[in-house]
């Protein structure tokens, strides 16, 4: 059984509360029955993380992870069926996509987020008046549903979506504040949509920061002034005193005859 696989986590907490100590190998019976996570007893093998959480929750009676009584212990088994077929496989479709383990399916994710709503209303609903799933201390109920939990609030249920669920959100701060839970789940951060929401202004900030700014174009050169109509026109440059004496020689040559 693969120790960070949800199912496996509700196992281990199980043990923990009823005082045993339980291996994850690799290999052994899985590889025979085709079917993981497998648990290896000396009188046998039981397969089916739910079966194995519900045989290791019967092992110590003082704990009360089954109830105290029949009623509670059908209870507790309502609670696991409901886990199991009205929340496990919704949220498995929306997270797993997100994962990377098959391509997302949009119809698909888009029903799925619909039906955790929907089970989520009914877990919210039944926390308002109790603080436990069942009873007055964690049963197997509340271990089950809460690492089934784990995976979705970490990749995909953010505070907006979570906002609606203020029962199922304060039981499950209760179940991660048991040693027992916290040994196995470690810190559990939760999605946060509304950061992701804050950081696009900067990102487009520092887009608009890094663009080149665009350089001041030269001003034209004002255009030479055109030389107005009046203007005098350029002076002739003054003859020479060799040239004028000849002037006034052909002048007098001319009038003379």
């Amino acid at each position: 059984a693969h120790p960070d696989n949800y199912k496996t986590k509700k196992v281990l907490i199980a043990a923990r509360y009823a005082g045993l100590e339980i291996e994850t190998p690799s290999g052994g019976a899985a590889t025979s029955t085709g079917r993981i996570p497998v648990l290896e007893t000396e009188q046998g093998c039981i397969f089916s993380s739910t079966a194995i959480a519900r045989y290791v929750s019967r092992i110590n009676r003082v704990v009360g992870l089954y109830g105290q009584n029949l009623i509670e212990g059908g209870m507790i088994d309502s609670w696991i069926e409901f886990c199991t077929h009205e929340l496990e496989v919704p949220l498995c479709t929306w997270v797993l996509p997100v994962q990377g383990v098959f391509p997302e399916v949009k119809e698909a994710t888009a029903c799925a987020k619909e039906d955790v709503k929907k089970a989520l209303t009914v877990l919210n609903n039944h926390l308002l008046r109790h603080t436990y799933m069942v009873g007055h201390s964690i049963t197997l109920a509340d271990i089950s549903i809460c690492c089934a939990m784990v995976d979705g609030l970490e990749l995909v249920l953010d505070e907006a979506f979570r906002k609606p669920f203020g029962n199922v959100m304060r039981w499950f701060n209760l179940c991660m504040a048991q040693p027992e839970f916290a040994a196995v789940l470690g810190s559990v951060k939760f999605c946060g949509g509304a950061g992701k929401a804050a950081a696009a202004p900067k990102e487009a900030q520092a887009k608009k920061e890094a663009q080149p700014k665009k350089e001041a174009q030269p001003k034209k050169e004002a255009a030479p002034k055109k030389e107005a109509k009046g203007d005098k026109k350029e002076e002739k440059p003054a003859a020479s005193p060799e040239q004028a004496r000849k002037d006034k020689l052909k002048k007098v040559v001319k009038e003379g005859g």
